[in-house]
């Protein structure tokens, strides 16, 4: 996907001119008809909500986050919006499609104070670029002790998927997850997952992958029909997100192997695509709406330091749906 960089080199021009170009700012035609020719050869789509940023007034919030296309973002999104309209403030989503320079543009519209602060969920390097003064509560990944800093108990959470697999008669586990830089979550549950099962002296795996997200589902099915092809190395699986253990469902509807009857199957967050959907993935579950409420609180308060606790680490549990066989 082309970006402002991208447009800016092949115009031949500087990324301000672009930004200028987009905004409206009269420059120059020549280099209006360089840049304009540019954007269509690449297709380039300007970030709509970036623009936006610059009209808003302080009743605005602004969540960055790196993609909407997930159950555990959308439910957020939605909570988020909920609390600040109770304290009759505004919503700015800004999906920054895990772009870096996007991120810094809105983290540089907040200390413009376009804005009244920032909720975020990065894993870009944006810290250098954090002032102290600077209202941003930040999910899931820890910055620095002057950024709040919220998420849920992941290691528990990964040693309790284990744990349930494990009672519910599970004896060999595997793990399913993506490398994501800086996503400190992630690494939590694994460590969570791995700890206890070498507490138990469990036979386990842990399958990371180091590829980019568009392919990772591919990637999961061509890795469990290999490995499951003539046997079935693993009678338990937990996958670090309910989406991931949504493939890992689709691929054993082609597999010799019934889940939950054969394979166990556990996910985590607990969050729903739309408000009514019925779950069926048994999952560790996130307190999707405590995130949002806190995340809310502690950016209103930012300025009051005697008040704001800086880490907050919530709790989750085990909810019981279709890929998990009854405790005995």
């Amino acid at each position: 996907m082309a970006n402002m960089n991208d447009v800016a080199k092949l115009a031949k021009v500087s990324r301000g001119t672009v930004s200028n170009y987009i905004n409206g700012v009269k420059i120059k035609d020549i280099l209006a008809q360089r840049i304009e020719a540019a954007i269509e050869e690449l297709d380039y789509v300007p970030n709509q909500a970036a623009r936006a940023l610059k009209k808003q007034s302080s009743d605005t919030i602004a969540f960055i986050l790196p993609t909407i296309w997930t159950p555990f973002f959308a439910e957020l999104t939605n909570h988020l919006q909920l609390e600040l309209q109770k304290r009759n403030l505004k919503l700015l989503l800004c999906n920054s499609n895990n772009d870096f320079h996007l991120e810094l543009e809105y983290v540089k519209m907040a200390k413009e104070e376009k804005v009244k602060g920032i909720i975020t969920i990065s894993y870009s390097d944006i810290e250098p670029y954090i002032t102290s003064n600077l209202p941003i509560v930040s999910i899931e990944r820890y910055f620095n002790q002057r950024v709040p800093f919220i998420t849920s108990d992941n290691f528990v959470g990964a040693r309790l998927a284990a744990q349930q697999l494990h009672q519910r008669g599970s004896k060999k586990l595997l793990m399913i997850l993506r490398d994501i830089p800086d996503n400190l979550g992630i690494y939590e549950r694994m460590n969570g997952f791995i700890d206890y099962c070498k507490h138990e002296h469990l036979d386990y795996e842990v399958y990371c992958d180091t590829g980019d997200s568009l392919g990772f589902a591919s990637r999961i099915d061509a890795y469990l029909q290999e490995m499951y092809k003539q046997d079935c190395p693993f009678d338990g699986i937990f996958a670090v997100t309910d989406r991931y253990a949504e493939y890992v469902l689709h691929s054993f509807e082609s597999l010799p192997w019934h889940i939950p009857e054969d394979v166990q199957l556990i996910g985590f967050d607990g969050a729903r695509s739309y408000q009514n959907q019925s779950l069926t993935i048994s999952t560790i579950a996130q307190d999707i709406e405590k995130i949002a409420k806190m995340s809310v609180e502690e950016l209103i308060n930012f300025d009051n330091q005697k008040e704001r606790q800086n880490k907050h680490i919530l709790p989750v549990k085990f909810l019981e749906f279709q890929t998990t066989r009854k405790l005995k």
